[in-house]
């Protein structure tokens, strides 16, 4: 946020442990809180909590974050999608997804300045421990924050203190500039906080190193990247996976790892709390609905409103059917029926059904017809067209009727009340991601063995049993491939849109498997930044807007 108040006023404090630790929250009245509460310790701790909160819109945001790449498609064609998912003429800075983002990143950054600024030694009752957590925790937040202004928006403005006045003019700092700031910063707190977190949701050493890799592994792809980025990169990777054995590990299977009963298990190196408790929840988590279709709905004399067996899905992103095919062999990659639920039984007790498999969707390479005896029989392919998501139908295709296909089940939260927010953790930092950026890293370095071994240890583990592991072994890998083990692996995750622009791979991978983009034929290199909000533009002399919005 460029327009900056003097005062910053936190309501209530979401808990970073969710429903377990509803005795560590503390609720403050905006009107009492007065500017020195900021220099006191407790102060301090409570800013950097809502700094923690603000972190769950950034990855709510799911127009940037799947909208416009090869794996996920928009299901109706309104303003949001004919932009941000097929690139089309309309795009422009009015659009109503850029200016949340962009006024949550600045208050995150607005925020972090000013815990930073305040933050020290001679506040009273302030540990060397805690203060140094608490340096570490600001210092990560907002070179995060700076990272997706940097890759949302390119040249943004770089404020690195506390900001007391309204700003009425600034200027774009140049993206290297930017980047060199938040790596030189997050250098200076390496080893200030433990391996593991101290509690779920904090952020940790590990979490500070991943940052770190991530951030030189972009910059190597840049034209002001340094010649060393790719080999520090996976240095930081590799110190990861090397020196933190005791804290994390890959678990035996890959089911276990998305088991919602095995939250923040041995995998996952930092994410955003949620749980139970209504009063501290928020909207949720949306992961549990958004990969799905409204199957109650659809088939109301069949389906009904139980949580354990379906959710209430909001239909806001489709799968590409053609990521199915990335599994190349779905008997042998456990990650397959691990991420796709393709049998769903019929649970309305008044159906004559009950109990019955109702709809039924075989492995995309099953063309056995074998329809194992479903009410609703849904093959990959009928005559040639694909028969989820047709994409030889103009769009939008909602009217037909023919939302069905397999859903994305990692995410199911059988806890929460039908429709209600949903509770599991968002996972931003996992150990697997960690080997891909490794192999990538290594791959960009030209050490194509080292890429090689960290893909394999990744793809060993989704192996069907023992004897299959050499099966699921390859000997090269180019970017392409890690493209396409990152959407095996992390089907339904964050960040697609960065991962294919920081590995100059948006354009290609987006024209080659997205309906929309190929149906406008308007992508181009303009739209790797997206554009600046005109509603800030409007409000503060100087701020530019990119190029062709």
């Amino acid at each position: 946020m460029l327009k900056t108040v003097k005062y910053i006023t936190i309501g209530i404090f979401i808990s970073l442990m969710g429903s377990a630790c509803s005795d560590h929250l503390e609720v403050y009245n905006p009107s009492s809180i007065s500017d020195d509460f900021y220099n006191t310790k407790e102060g301090q701790q409570a800013l950097l909590v809502d700094i923690y909160s603000k972190y769950r819109n950034v990855f709510n945001t799911g127009d940037l974050q799947y909208y416009g790449t090869d794996l996920y498609m928009a299901i109706t064609e309104g303003p949001n999608e004919r932009m941000f998912n097929g690139y089309d003429a309309s795009f422009n800075s009015t659009a109503g997804v850029v200016g949340p983002y962009w006024n949550n990143l600045y208050k995150i950054v607005q925020e972090a300045n000013t815990l930073l600024t305040r933050c020290s030694m001679d506040t009273e009752g302030m540990t060397i421990y805690e203060y140094n957590s608490l340096k570490a925790q600001g210092t990560f937040l907002r070179a995060l924050a700076y990272y997706y202004l940097a890759e949302t928006f390119g040249d943004v403005p770089l404020y690195t203190t506390e900001q007391k006045t309204i700003i009425t003019e600034t200027t774009r700092t140049v993206e290297s500039e930017v980047y060199d700031f938040i790596i030189t910063d997050l250098e200076t707190v390496v080893d200030l906080l433990a391996w593991p977190s101290v509690e779920p949701g904090r952020v940790n050493n590990a979490a500070i190193l991943q940052l770190l890799g991530k951030l030189h592994l972009t910059r190597a792809y840049k034209t002001y990247a340094s010649s060393s980025d790719f080999e520090v990169a996976a240095a930081y990777f590799d110190q990861i996976i090397n020196e933190s054995e005791d804290t994390y590990q890959l678990l035996d299977t890959y089911a276990d790892v998305y088991h919602e009963d095995n939250q923040n298990n041995s995998e996952v190196i930092w994410a955003i709390q949620y749980g139970l408790d209504k009063n501290y929840v928020g909207s949720g988590n949306p992961q549990q609905a958004i990969f799905s279709f409204n199957i109650v709905a659809l088939e109301p004399g069949l389906f009904d409103r139980v949580q354990e067996d379906y959710s209430a899905a909001n239909r806001n992103y489709w799968i590409n059917p053609r990521v199915h095919q990335l599994f190349q062999n779905p008997y042998l990659d456990t990650r397959y029926d691990a991420t796709f639920q393709r049998e769903f039984y019929v649970n309305n007790p008044e159906s004559d059904d009950f109990g019955k498999l109702g709809l039924y969707f075989p492995r995309w390479n099953d063309d056995s017809g074998n329809t194992k005896n479903a009410l609703r029989f849904y093959p990959y392919l009928s005559d040639g067209e694909f028969n989820w998501y047709p994409q030889s139908t103009a769009l939008p295709v909602l009217t037909t009727g023919l939302d069905r296909m397999p859903i994305i089940k990692k995410f199911k939260d059988t806890k929460i009340i039908w429709g209600g927010p949903g509770s599991r953790e968002d996972v931003v930092f996992r150990l697997s991601d960690v080997y891909l950026m490794s192999a990538e890293a290594h791959l960009g370095a030209g050490d194509n063995d080292a890429a090689v071994a960290r893909i394999n240890t990744i793809r060993r583990r989704s192996a069907i049993d023992q004897a299959s592991e050499s099966l699921m072994e390859v000997s090269v890998v180019d970017l392409d491939f890690i493209l396409d083990e990152r959407a095996r692996e992390l089907l339904g995750e964050h960040d697609r849109w960065f991962v294919l622009k920081r590995t100059g791979k948006l354009i290609e991978r987006a024209s080659e498997y997205n309906i929309l983009v190929q149906k406008y034929n308007n992508i181009n290199p303009n739209h790797l930044v997206r554009p600046i909000p005109q509603d800030e533009i409007n409000k503060v002399n100087g701020l530019t807007q990119n190029k062709d919005y």
